[in-house]
């Protein structure tokens, strides 16, 4: 029996839309089935654009040639990136019904490429810790994670091929492990931010969730990226239990141990990287940049419509308050520091495999996850990619953690093709 077309990764759906055995429309009415037979149960959507979509992809179908990478693919817009008909409601009372009368810079980028705008999806409280209404899609009584939890879910439930994240601490890297779906984030500025809602602007960073690897590389492409291919040697590969090993479920150590050796029968060469122990610096690093910056972001809100801010934001934006002009300057040398010694560690590796989270989902939808394992590396801004490897002991996906050099997306993104193949 064919795959349904709104199961087939991007990849595979752009192919058959090249190869004139599929439509835009038809790939566009089996997303919002799905979202019709499911949206009630994961509620990942704030907002969708059923005849918009529809009317794009009827011209899209008009075409003779593809317009882009990304020709026919419905897309999911996490709800802090800005759409021109859409409200954006940043996951806030705040902005409830806020137009914003404009895309933003993404969003205009994959549509140039042929992406279809489906709607908006869910996120939490101006992309931070307070929790949203979206299900885990695989356990309804389970959390999605954060905060780009909405397009997680989506991707992860067939209702899009493919969907926004933002990562300022976790919140793409995360979600992918708990969604059970391919997440990417990008080196720390690879894409214009302009239209996205910040929090800590020199945090955050775009991503994107997908079925396969290689959909990121039609992602990159869409950019203007293009497409690396594997190098033909095999990989150097640093296995990074960090310093935090001790927080990672035993389910999880095993599975992460597994992909080691999986990697290493197939040709890699898989050796073991001691973080040093300086490293503990980073979390509270984070932390206080994050926090500090979120002050700064949230000023307006915070003067005007205190009562309509979560207690969770309350409480970090109080945390942001006491970091000292020192703190922040001390948190920032130790950014620098650490990636220094990073840069030594790139000459023996060509990547690192570590864990994306401590395990599977939390149960229950109040708490998002603990984003330990995640926010290092964005303080970092070094490229990470989350890939689907095994379930737990619950019967939620567990994944690894990719993490490259500095602007080594493409090779990344190549490395974790190759990974891909060999842990399906």
């Amino acid at each position: 029996m064919a795959r349904a077309p709104n199961r087939l990764t991007a990849s595979a759906a752009v192919q058959r839309m090249a190869d004139k055995r599929l439509k835009a429309r038809d790939l566009v009415e089996a997303c919002l089935d799905r979202i019709e037979a499911r949206e009630g149960q994961v509620h990942a959507w704030e907002a969708l654009d059923p005849e918009g979509a529809r009317k794009r992809a009827d011209m899209l179908d008009k075409r003779r040639r593809p317009v882009g990478p990304l020709h026919g693919i419905p897309l999911a817009v996490k709800d802090i990136i800005a759409t021109k008909t859409m409200p954006t409601t940043c996951g806030s009372p705040i902005y409830r019904d806020h137009v914003v009368g404009k895309d933003a810079a993404c969003v205009t980028q994959l549509v140039k490429a042929g992406a279809i705008v489906l709607g908006k999806s869910v996120t939490t409280e101006f992309a931070g810790a307070h929790a949203n209404k979206t299900h885990n899609p695989h356990n309804l009584r389970h959390t999605p994670g954060g905060s780009s939890s909405g397009s997680a879910a989506a991707v992860a439930d067939f209702m899009a091929p493919i969907g926004y994240g933002t990562q300022t601490a976790g919140s793409v890297i995360r979600p992918g492990a708990f969604n059970g779906v391919v997440a990417y984030k990008g080196t720390f500025g690879w894409a214009d931010m302009t239209g996205i809602k910040p929090y800590a602007p020199s945090l955050d960073t775009l991503g994107f969730f997908a079925r396969e690897a290689n959909d990121l590389a039609l992602i990159r492409a869409a950019y203007g990226h293009a497409p690396a291919d594997p190098p033909k040697h095999a990989p150097r590969i640093g296995l990074c239990r960090t310093l935090w090993w001790d927080e990672v479920e035993p389910s999880n150590q095993k599975n992460l141990e597994l992909a080691a050796r999986t990697l290493r029968a197939a040709g890699a060469r898989v050796r073991a990287w001691e973080m040093p122990e300086s490293w503990q610096a980073l979390l509270p690093a984070q932390n206080r940049v994050m926090t500090k910056e979120a002050t700064q972001a949230y000023a307006r809100e915070r003067a005007r419509f205190p009562h309509l801010i979560s207690p969770s934001l309350t409480l970090a934006l109080a945390t942001g308050d006491a970091v000292s002009r020192r703190q922040l300057a001390q948190a920032k040398w130790t950014k620098r520091r650490t990636l220094a010694e990073l840069s030594d560690v790139w000459q023996r590796f060509d990547f690192l495999l570590a864990p994306s989270a401590k395990g599977e989902a939390p149960s229950g939808l109040g708490y998002t996850g603990d984003p330990l394992f995640n926010r290092f590396w964005t303080l970092l801004g070094t490229p990470c990619i989350t890939l689907p490897f095994n379930s737990g002991p619950f019967g939620l996906p567990l994944a690894v953690q990719l993490v490259g050099p500095l602007r080594s997306d493409d090779h990344l993104v190549a490395w974790a093709r190759w990974a891909e193949q060999r842990l399906s």
